[in-house]
């Protein structure tokens, strides 16, 4: 989970995703700055929120590993297609979890903001 300086979105992920079956994670590699590297960043930049939710394992686990050759071998090279293997079960439940932040998020009263000191503040409106 990407949300680098929000305030309480992570804490509903962490609520939510247990409930499916799923434990977030904080990025388990936060220097390489994936989410200002990534297509969502744009909108943050304009005011618009926005987050950025992967994928992952336990680092370390052999399905971490699995991940790691995958970015290093196919991860947009030629190999990278629609031929590969898709877990439809788990896209799913990927997509169960965001339908359920996005309804907790748009039932609140309350908007989600920035903490005051984040990077990002200064892009709020």
């Amino acid at each position: 989970m990407h949300a680098p300086g929000r305030r309480d979105v992570p804490d509903r992920i962490r609520a939510i995703a247990p409930k499916n079956g799923v434990k977030a994670m904080d990025d388990p590699i936060p220097e390489r700055n994936l989410f200002i590297r990534s297509d969502q960043y744009s909108f943050v930049r304009q005011g618009v929120p926005a987050l950025m939710f992967g994928f992952g394992a336990k680092p370390g686990s052999p399905e971490d590993k699995k991940q790691m050759e995958w970015l290093r071998t196919r991860y947009h090279a030629p190999s990278d297609d629609v031929n590969q293997p898709v877990d439809l079960a788990a896209a799913a439940k990927f997509n169960e979890i965001i339908l359920q932040l996005l309804t907790e998020v748009a039932d609140n009263p309350v908007r989600p903001e920035w903490e005051k000191t984040s990077f990002f503040a200064r892009f709020a409106r």
